[in-house]
């Protein structure tokens, strides 16, 4: 590995607790400089509310609001009448200042956003032939919304506006943008959520045609304002079939750092980009294990830019592996793990090292079991749909407004209030229903859990040994690791008791006989076992939480909850959870034969 070319661009992700927080912002910047990082990206700024406050009854533009557009960020004179410009120029002030904290460190910005973004509908009804692909999400919105059209010449020059004035005033350089997913897309693409569609002028060109003038015309702005860009434009996500048509534009590149779909004009892959915690459900979580893995994998293909994370963890164990990786590449698994331990050992002492290096190890494992639900049910589930807070109702569309209201506007479900009432409708999507998911979900669980207590112990050993500043690192790690037990908790008993609920003939009168004894249905146990077993959970839940819950959550400011970021009352929310459940235990006398033994 001597030989190693190491990467010519090391970008950083921060996710930062305050956007506009300044001093927070450079503390990242020191954190980049000090692995050797050249770019650290900008563009996590504050959300844009007002897209979901044109209309709160529609979920879709909440999930929006996070992502920076480039016209949220410079706003051409032609879109100025359509769209808030005070608040567009207040983010470009805040994206200003970050590139200079970045100057002065001899480092340069990076810029991640969601293009061609969703405009408001009327810049559609002012300029018709603008009007582009319909990008919503048709059983998470209420209402269609469409991006601009980029085969329009006029649209195009829009783009070149704001790129050039972006570039020109802030030297952002490396741009990564993604398509056809959280309010972005293109004509004609088959990875919309709604199929393929656009306007009848362009339905004949080729999709690698439409991608490559779209990318090239970023390019042209940015170099009139100043900067030689790279720029990577990606159309494929997740579980959505591959964009073919895109997938072979690189044909039509004609320079180095132009990027479609991974390839450059040669064909090559120049970025690799780690997974970034830009919105994780639970806080703090060390990654070390995966980020170690995807390092040594990048750094052996010789890649030309590099993303990272270095969000700071308890005791910052991905900084130190990084600072350690980049200067001197693993080549094996073997070399891997003595890095791993030589981190460790920096981190607790040597004694403890071997037993710091296996609790990652464990959570590693305890994450991969639980990532077998198939979804990111943490966020799908306890956030999106509230389980975190909500009561588990036989009855929901009995509950008082006082016992709904708290979290149901918060609750991603655009459909129905019947849909909204199923606690296993996840966005119009089903991963956990029935007995033999249900199960498959406890079985997973259950390692999981074991997986992360295990980890608790060895760090709990650890700590016995430590000063106390490592101690307080370490009990607030140990106290991540308890409330993501207590997440999945509530995972498997959403899961089992919407199963129950399935099973439930509402229509029928229960039977409640003299004779002695009767122990008929046993669904009345399941149904108490299961209330209890989330009753519990939440009290628990609620104790671990107390106290920290900034340092443990997602949490918005007063009055800015939304479908990502939870109530800063979330712990006596989640007391309220338990005690409404408490107040319906007896709902279950109404569907299921009580016992008489």
């Amino acid at each position: 590995m001597e030989n190693q070319k190491m990467p010519e661009k090391v970008i950083c992700n921060y996710m930062m607790q305050n956007p506009e927080d300044m001093e927070e912002f450079e503390r990242a910047v020191v954190r980049a400089k000090s692995i050797g990082a050249t770019h650290v990206i900008v563009s996590r700024l504050t959300r844009s509310r007002w897209m979901w406050e044109m209309d709160k009854s529609d979920p879709y533009s909440n999930w929006l609001m996070a992502h920076s557009p480039l016209f949220k960020l410079v706003c051409p004179p032609q879109l100025r009448e359509f769209l808030p410009v005070d608040y567009i120029d207040q983010c470009f002030a805040l994206l200003c200042k970050r590139c200079e904290v970045l100057k002065r460190y001899g480092m340069k910005g990076a810029l991640f956003s969601n293009e061609p973004f969703w405009l408001p509908e009327p810049v559609f009804r002012a300029h018709p032939d603008w009007r582009g692909a319909r990008i919503d999400h048709p059983r998470r919105a209420r209402k269609p919304y469409y991006s601009p059209c980029v085969d329009n010449p006029e649209v195009l020059s829009l783009y070149e506006y704001a790129m050039e004035e972006l570039c020109r005033k802030t030297g952002i350089d490396f741009f990564l943008f993604k398509s056809n997913d959280a309010g972005g897309g293109l004509c004609w693409s088959n990875g919309t959520y709604v199929g393929p569609n656009g306007p009848e002028h362009c339905k004949d060109r080729s999709m690698s045609t439409r991608a490559c003038s779209f990318v090239e015309a970023l390019a042209r702005g940015a170099r009139k304002g100043g900067v030689d860009p790279m720029i990577h434009f990606n159309t494929n996500i997740g579980f959505k079939l591959e964009e073919i048509g895109v997938n072979v534009a690189w044909h039509e590149l004609k320079e180095p750092n132009l990027i479609i779909n991974d390839r450059d004009k040669d064909g090559e892959m120049p970025i690799a980009s780690g997974e970034l915690d830009n919105h994780p459900t639970l806080k703090g979580i060390p990654h070390i294990i995966q980020m170690a893995r995807f390092l040594d994998g990048a750094l052996k293909a010789g890649k030309r830019a590099l993303v990272v994370d270095i969000t700071s963890t308890d005791l910052d164990e991905k900084l130190e592996y990084l600072r350690s990786a980049l200067q001197t590449p693993c080549g094996s698994i073997s070399s891997r793990l003595h890095m791993l331990c030589s981190v460790a050992e920096k981190l607790v002492g040597k004694a403890s090292a071997d037993k710091l290096v296996e609790a990652w190890q464990r959570i590693y494992e305890g994450e991969l079991h639980f990532s077998h639900s198939g979804l990111d049910i943490l966020m799908y589930g306890c956030i999106h749909q509230r389980w975190i807070n909500r009561p588990f109702a036989l009855f929901p569309q009995e509950l008082t407004p006082q016992e709904r209201d708290y979290y149901r506007p918060f609750q991603f479900q655009a459909l129905d209030e019947d849909h909204a009432n199923d606690l296993l409708d996840m966005q119009n999507i089903e991963c956990v229903r029935g007995f033999s998911a249900s199960f498959l979900l406890s079985e997973t669980v259950k390692k999981a859990s074991a997986s992360f207590r295990a980890a608790i112990s060895l760090l709990a050993e650890i700590s016995q040994d430590a000063q106390q500043p490592l101690q307080q690192k370490l009990a607030l790690l140990i106290r991540r690791l308890e409330v993501y037990i207590c997440l999945m908790t509530t995972c498997v008993n959403a899961s089992k008791f919407q199963t129950l609920v399935d099973d439930i003939d509402y229509e029928a009168t229960p039977a409640l006989d003299c004779r002695w004894p009767t122990r008929n249905d046993p669904r009345i146990e399941e149904y108490q076992n299961i209330t209890r077993s989330e009753i519990d959970n939440a009290y628990r839940l609620a104790d671990l939480i107390e106290g920290h819950e900034k340092e443990l959550l997602q949490i918005a400011a007063p009055g800015q909850e939304d479908i990502f970021v939870l109530s800063p009352d979330i712990v006596s929310q989640i007391r309220k959870k338990a005690e409404i459940m408490l107040d319906h235990q007896l709902d279950g006398n109404r569907v299921f034969e009580r016992h008489n033994i």
